[in-house]
């Protein structure tokens, strides 16, 4: 199991697919990154315009790791 550093949310870009949000917050939480892009997806299924900006704001706005 990876070690996380959890003291605040930030963009995982050594484990990134896209921006490196979604290990970061994997990271934060303690959980798989699969776990997280696979709620991600579902979360891009059901509310398309909504994780789409919620995504490119946390891209620009959480500090690189």
């Amino acid at each position: 199991m990876a070690t996380y550093d959890t003291d605040r949310w930030y963009c995982a870009r050594a484990y990134r697919k896209v921006a490196g949000v979604c290990a970061g917050f994997a990271g934060y939480y303690q959980q798989p990154r699969w776990l997280i892009r696979l709620l991600a997806i579902i979360l891009l299924l059901m509310f398309p315009v909504a994780t789409i900006i919620a995504y490119l704001v946390a891209a620009a706005v959480l500090p690189d790791r």
